[in-house]
């Protein structure tokens, strides 16, 4: 009965331990640029993380299977009978396991779930209380966003960047609205920002407006 206890237990704990491997791989591309902007880090780190997006959803079932691996092992794997003279409750290791169980059960949600759960601010708020002698705007059309953090990030990186006062970045449709000082940063510096991050973008060209005829 012991021997085989301490092998469901190796066995869950292997679960637990893909589960949380699975998960923190799976949110790389998203949590981890947030991560590195907030460290002052810059566009190659951004970069390579957000290059991981396309492997997200294979992380996501690997963390999925592991997780519930681990939970079938745990709460619903048959377990063997007991011989007598052997003690057949829950030993304490069971339990610990039981609880780590549902702590990274809660982490690995957590982690796959942020992605989708946060975005952009919605502050309006101008960078420079002092406005510039001359401002434009543009609308930049962001390729490879796929989650709020990716706008977030995006929306991170070009309010750090010199010269920009104000950005809005919307996921659906995915653009980002940008007020510039043009004496500090030029239109072709503000789609390398973007590019640099892994998120290649082109500024939408303006609507001719259609002259109706008098009469």
């Amino acid at each position: 009965m012991t021997g085989n206890s301490n092998a469901m237990e190796k066995k869950s704990r292997w679960g637990i331990a893909g589960a949380v491997i699975g998960a923190v791989a799976a949110s790389l591309c998203c949590i981890g640029p947030l991560v590195v902007l907030a460290l002052g880090l810059g566009g190659a780190w951004v970069g390579t993380l957000t290059a991981l997006e396309p492997y997200r959803p294979f992380f996501i079932v690997l963390a999925v299977a592991a997780l519930g691996f681990a939970w079938y092992t745990i709460y619903f794997k048959p377990q063997p009978a007991c011989k007598p003279g052997e003690a057949c409750e829950v030993s304490a290791n069971q339990r610990r396991n039981r609880i780590l169980l549902w702590i990274v059960t809660l982490l690995v949600l957590g982690l796959i779930g942020f992605p989708y759960l946060i975005g952009p601010s919605s502050s309006n708020a101008a960078a420079a209380t002092a406005g510039p002698a001359r401002v434009e705007k543009v609308t930049l059309k962001v390729s490879g966003m796929t989650c709020g953090s990716c706008a977030l990030g995006v929306e991170s990186s070009l309010k750090a960047t010199e010269g920009v006062l104000h950005v809005q970045v919307t996921l659906d449709p995915p653009y980002a609205v940008v007020e510039y000082d043009p004496t500090k940063i030029t239109l072709e510096q503000l789609v390398a920002v973007t590019r640099r991050i892994g998120y290649p973008a082109q500024p939408l060209k303006p609507k001719a407006e259609k002259n109706t005829p008098n009469g």
